[in-house]
């Protein structure tokens, strides 16, 4: 008799997962939890349900539109976790992690969104991570500990060629503080390092055109002023009437004055298009930055000398680098990339992203600094911090992992055995020796079937 219901199928880019591929995954990470072990950290967990302000502070737009959010029964705006560094840092500056190094470890799903037309279209919504979160240790030498660990974990599983390909956000901010520019400015410069190191100058060339960057118009001084009044006129008759705004609850102790004066002031700030230009073409040319670590750090220098910008910008990455060699990282499996975009902004120095060999195909994972957080996230201080996470379903994917788990199982057959009985003590027995065991209950049903006959 057919069902009356149509099968309920699984979302789409959602996936089951079955004995061997668990298997798989469980030693992947019963391995991995030595190895991080073996370096002083422990593992924490956190809800996968949170406040979808922690995902929001400071992860940019690029994470953020892909949550799965929605408001729970009392009215709280939620979402399911899309990565564990804000949550395990929260954890951690509610446990006073200012007073010492903390190192914390974690494994669990989360979920991110990606609608088919997406760059990720095709990737799963639902996968594992497994990472290490080191807390309240400034760079260089903490950078060198958690690069060098990453790439141990990846042995530690089989991974003899893997390779670290390090960026430095940090020093992308700090040149373009060289120019001048409106945060505004330098936001959008830093969300187009994707697009500028593929070689499309003129394309993000005609957006800050349309966006008002890069303009022949000159606005003198006296306009400025000029716009500044008109807008905190606006501003303040906004904060009088109310018209549908609201300016947040953290305002702290400044007056209503001073905020219409820091609004107006952020808001008529014009970028000199000159400065702009500059700016843009150097970043052109830094982002196509990249290879063995001694070349990429000698062109990348040239490449902010030539824009007058001091070399000794880079001496962090310089650094880093060598406190990762000091770690044990040999240096011909260290690449420098200074394009490298991240899609979660919370990062300020360091990044890395990882590769079982060579510097293509898909990452098995990645990390960076992010030293901002812990005041975005509304705690009263920075904390220094980094950290990194394994996709550990493309892990898995790509290794040969020994699960050590026997395939075969000893069917006990109670017709063979005579009895119900004598089968179930058969299979005990056999437990109780380390070997996998199950009731035939097929040939039970058939010998039950017989003697009724």
């Amino acid at each position: 008799m057919n069902s009356q219901f149509e099968p309920v199928r699984r979302l789409p880019n959602m996936q089951d997962v079955g004995p061997n591929e668990l298997a798989e995954r469980d030693a992947a990470i019963s391995t991995l939890r030595g190895s991080f072990g073996l370096r002083g950290y422990d593992r924490a967990e956190t809800p996968i349900l949170e406040q979808t302000e922690l995902y929001i502070r400071k992860s940019g737009g690029a994470l953020s539109s892909r949550l799965y959010g929605f408001s729970e029964p009392g009215g709280s705006e939620v979402s399911l976790r899309p990565e564990f560094t804000s949550a395990i840092l929260r954890l951690a500056a509610d446990n006073g992690a200012s007073s010492s190094p903390v190192r914390i470890m974690y494994d669990g799903p989360v979920f991110r969104y990606a609608a088919p037309e997406d760059e990720d279209g095709e990737k799963t919504r639902q996968f594992t991570q497994l990472g290490a979160e080191l807390i309240g240790a400034p760079a260089p030498s903490a950078d060198g500990e958690v690069i060098a660990m990453a790439l141990e974990g990846l042995e530690s599983l089989g991974f003899d060629q893997a390779r670290v390909v390090i960026g430095h956000v940090g020093i992308v901010l700090a040149a373009l503080t060289e120019f001048d520019l409106s945060e505004r400015a330098k936001l959008f410069l830093i969300n187009s390092i994707a697009q500028l190191k593929n070689g499309e100058i003129d394309v993000v060339t005609e957006k800050a055109s349309t966006l008002g960057f890069v303009s022949d118009a000159v606005v003198d001084d006296a306009q400025a002023a000029a716009d500044r009044e008109r807008i905190a006129t606006t501003i303040e008759q906004v904060m009088t009437e109310g018209i549908g705004v609201t300016l947040g609850k953290n305002t702290g102790a400044r007056s209503p004055e001073d905020i219409i004066s820091r609004l107006s002031r952020k808001m008529s700030q014009a970028d000199n298009p000159a400065n702009f230009k500059r700016a843009l073409d150097m970043l052109s040319a830094l982002s196509k930055v990249n290879g063995p670590a001694n070349r990429a750090i000698a062109d990348g220098t040239a490449v902010l000398a030539n824009a007058g910008i001091s070399g000794d910008l880079i001496s962090n990455l310089s650094d880093v680098l060598t406190s990762a060699e000091l770690e044990g990282v040999s240096a011909d499996r260290i690449s420098v990339d200074f394009g490298m975009a991240r899609g979660i902004a919370y990062y300020t120095g360091m990044l890395f992203d990882l590769y079982a060999g060579g510097n293509t195909g898909e990452t098995l994972g990645g990390g960076g600094r992010y030293d901002g957080l812990t005041r975005a996230l509304g705690y009263d201080k920075d904390v220094p911090a980094l950290g990194f996470a394994y996709n550990l379903d493309a892990v898995v994917a790509a290794s040969s992992i020994s699960t050590g788990e026997g395939d075969d199982i000893v069917a006990v057959s109670p017709e063979s055995e005579g009895s119900i009985v004598s089968a179930i003590k058969k299979a005990r027995k056999l437990r109780s020796e380390g070997k996998r065991a199950a009731i035939d209950f097929q040939q039970s049903e058939s010998s039950q079937s017989g003697e009724k006959s």
